[in-house]
């Protein structure tokens, strides 16, 4: 039995929102404030209506309303809750159709039967409507409460005086039939680990389990019984000295007191009160040393790893092990990045094998997570301000990417520790290589739009496959903005076959046409590329800061060897200079520099209008050709020299996306 869709109205961040679920480990993602932590509480209040108050109610909507439809009729919480279980009428130790009686939608039993090939087989479907709302004896009341109330302050004041008169009530969400809410409230227990957690949560669960047992078998009740005489007993006997003489001085005291005349007296005993589950516990034993420490010693880490296995493998023994939910928040919380991965590797195996056996739902922050739950377990959630009113938006990756299999491919081998990074961001940037991931922060930040305020996530591709990442997010409701930046990869073919600036600015690579035409509908997605002559990320970092003679000179030593220095010092950027001073290189690099030194000419010679451009790109190629096989090395470099950073130019393809994504 599971919960397969909820629908949420008025609670926390939500206004009106809808989202679906599967019968196995649900893992939901997004960034600070998304409504992660509202969604778990929206679950767990099905088992545990009573975690609620005023400051739960939507506030953008009471903020909005809060003069004029509140003070005629009263906010309330809608919570409508989706159930399915699969059923066979030959089982006949499931209880489901008892849980659920009151909340069958029989049309659709009637559906299912006849749907499948086995009428003794069918999912069953029930709808639990939870309201929380005033009760209209105390309409009169509230409405004279808040009549008086000019500001948001003051109405909401005046609501959390009257929350004294709401409660919950529950229907069948098909009939709308009312239901008494233990019914409701039965159906799953639903276990909540938030993210503050102490020792002693770690083994309560297993103490009301022996507790459950216990109640359940009256003979190992009576020989606990039998037991705790024994112990009194044995107790009363190691400690007789002490107990005598505690007896000897109330004897000799009692009439001093009065008591006698009462016809009272001190009587003394020994009972050991402890229950089975109290003096269970569980400890953690050093495998090497074999020493013993208790939980509240040991590291938190351990300590939430032990507490999210029990409660896991717990279910294996209890008895209506279908009707349990797991909601887990942020469970990375000190945990080792290593001993996420490997928790999770363990509950996904477990969901593979359909052998979790409860509905878990997890909230996280951590790549670590993300990167082996899988996209079929996994869900994106976002708080959307932008549209009136506020709400929650919610994407299924599954369902994102449905009719691309190969994009989902991609994505589930890709989706590493670092890439799957973008899936908390507000906003991604994808580039092809590890140059411009390094590069980006600082240009984010000459620009005036550093990255981690605004929440970005720079994942570099490792090529041009960018349409597998974009599929994540386009077409998506939960509206992330995804710059793409990318290479042009136009050939100069400098020489006799160069080509025209013309050509150039025409020119529109493949990959690129197809990342337009992929995404044409989406106004969130976005590709650049190179404008200023370039064809990559370095030759044309080059050419847009070639008219600053000391940038460009850095840059140039930065990527040519040193046995070159002293020429690129004495002949600057002068195209001139260098042809006129060839014979000066030194001889292990002429060959290389002549090559690009007389295929420019020739250029020229073609083409002697732009032979301004052609002089530039000499310098942007000779950076390029040395760079190339040290594109990260070289980055770092420029990174480091903060002199050069400080003068250095953001290519203009580059500002205009930033420009673009900061809006």
């Amino acid at each position: 039995m599971y919960i397969s869709h909820i629908k949420i109205i008025n609670f926390r961040n939500f206004h009106e929102f809808d989202m679906s679920f599967h019968d196995g480990l649900n893992v939901i993602v997004g960034a600070n404030n998304a409504g992660k932590t509202g969604l778990l509480k929206a679950i767990y209040l099905l088992s545990e209506p009573g975690q609620i108050s005023s400051e739960d109610f939507n506030k953008n909507d009471l903020q909005f309303n809060y003069d004029s439809k509140y003070k005629e009729s009263s906010p309330e919480i809608v919570i409508e809750y989706h159930i399915k279980h699969d059923i066979s009428e030959d089982d006949t130790a499931d209880e489901s159709i008892i849980k659920l009686l009151s909340f069958i939608g029989m049309d659709e039993i009637v559906s299912s039967k006849n749907a499948g090939d086995d009428p003794t087989k069918y999912t069953l479907s029930a709808c639990v409507k939870a309201k929380y709302a005033l009760d209209p004896k105390h309409l009169t009341e509230y409405l004279q409460s808040v009549s008086e109330s000019t500001t948001f302050e003051e109405f909401f004041s005046a609501l959390a005086i009257c929350q004294k008169y709401y409660s919950w009530t529950y229907t069948n969400g098909v009939s709308e039939t009312l239901v008494e809410a233990k019914e409701a409230t039965k159906i799953f227990r639903v276990d909540f680990i938030e993210a503050e957690r102490n020792s002693e949560a770690v083994y309560s669960e297993t103490k009301r389990e022996i507790e459950r047992f216990l109640k359940s078998d009256p003979e190992g009740a009576l020989k606990l019984r039998t037991i705790q005489q024994e112990l009194s007993q044995k107790m009363k006997e190691a400690i007789d000295p002490v107990l005598g003489k505690i007896a000897g001085l109330v004897e000799h005291e009692k009439n001093d007191i009065g008591l006698s005349k009462g016809n009272v007296a001190i009587s003394q005993d020994l009972r050991p009160s402890t229950t089975i589950s109290g003096a269970y516990v569980i400890d953690v034993k050093d495998t090497k040393s074999g020493y013993v420490v208790p939980l509240s010693h040991n590291g938190l880490g351990y300590n939430n790893l032990i507490n999210m296995y029990m409660l896991v493998k717990l279910v294996e023994i209890q008895k209506g092990k279908d009707f349990r939910i797991l909601c887990l928040e942020e469970p990375e919380a000190h945990l080792h990045p290593a001993m996420q991965y490997k928790l999770f590797k363990f509950l996904k195996r477990l969901d593979e094998e359909e052998n979790l056996n409860q509905q878990i739902f997890v909230t996280t922050h951590s790549s670590n997570i993300t990167a082996v739950a899988g996209l079929d377990n996994m869900y994106m959630l976002a708080y959307d301000r932008e549209n009136s009113p506020a709400d929650c938006r919610q994407r299924s990756l599954k369902k994102q990417f449905e009719n691309d299999k190969p994009a989902q491919k991609h994505m589930m081998k890709f989706l590493d520790v670092t890439r799957s990074d973008m899936l908390f961001a507000d906003k991604v940037i994808f580039v092809e290589g590890i140059a411009e991931k390094l590069l980006l922060p600082k240009f984010l930040e000459k620009c005036g739009f550093p990255y981690e305020d605004e929440h970005i996530s720079i994942v570099e591709v490792g090529g041009k496959n960018f349409t597998y990442f974009v599929r994540a997010f386009a077409n998506n409701p939960v509206k992330k903005k995804v710059l793409c930046i990318t290479d042009g990869d136009f050939a100069w073919e400098l020489g006799a076959s160069a080509k025209t600036l013309a050509e150039y600015k025409a020119h529109i690579p493949t990959h690129v046409s197809n990342l337009n035409l992929a995404f044409a509908g989406d106004s969130n997605v976005r590709t650049v590329i190179q404008k200023s002559y370039g064809s990559t990320f370095e030759d044309d970092l080059f050419m847009c800061n070639i008219g600053s003679s000391k940038v460009a000179k850095a840059l140039l030593k930065i990527a040519l060897p040193v046995s070159l220095h002293a020429f690129i010092e004495n002949n600057g950027i002068s195209f001139n200079k260098w042809d006129r001073n060839r014979a000066e290189i030194p001889t292990i690099s002429q060959k290389r520099i002549f090559k690009i030194l007389d295929s420019v000419i020739d250029s020229i010679g073609l083409y002697p209008d732009e032979a301004r451009m052609y002089k530039g790109l000499f310098f942007a190629k000779l950076f390029y050709a040395y760079a190339e096989n040290k594109k990260g090395d070289v980055a770092l470099e420029i990174l480091v020299d903060e002199e050069l950073m400080s003068e250095l130019k953001v290519p203009p393809y580059i500002k205009e996306g930033i420009a673009w994504l900061s809006i």
